[in-house]
C-alpha cells in the first residue's frame, strides 16, 4: 500500500521527519517551535507536536517555557 508521501509504510515517514527535525536541531542549535517549522515546512503546532513527541522519546528536551500572550 502506496500513503500520500509516497512511501510504503507510516512508519518510513516518522522516520524521515524525525531523522530531518534532529538534523535541523543538530546543525541550527536550539530555536523556538516556529522557527522550527518554518525551517522545516510545518506549521508551528505541527513542530510543536512533533517536539513533544520526540520529548517523550527522550530525543529531544524543552528547555524554556513562556507564557502565551
Amino acid at each position: 500500500m502506496l500513503y500520500a508521501s509516497g512511501m510504503s509504510e507510516p512508519e518510513d515517514w516518522w522516520s524521515t521527519v524525525e531523522a530531518e527535525t534532529l538534523r535541523c536541531l543538530a546543525e541550527h542549535g536550539p530555536m523556538a517551535p516556529d522557527e522550527l517549522g518554518k525551517r522545516l515546512g510545518m506549521s508551528e503546532e505541527a513542530a510543536t507536536s512533533l517536539v513533544a513527541q520526540l520529548v517523550r522519546e527522550g530525543k529531544a528536551r524543552v528547555r524554556l517555557v513562556a507564557l502565551a500572550v
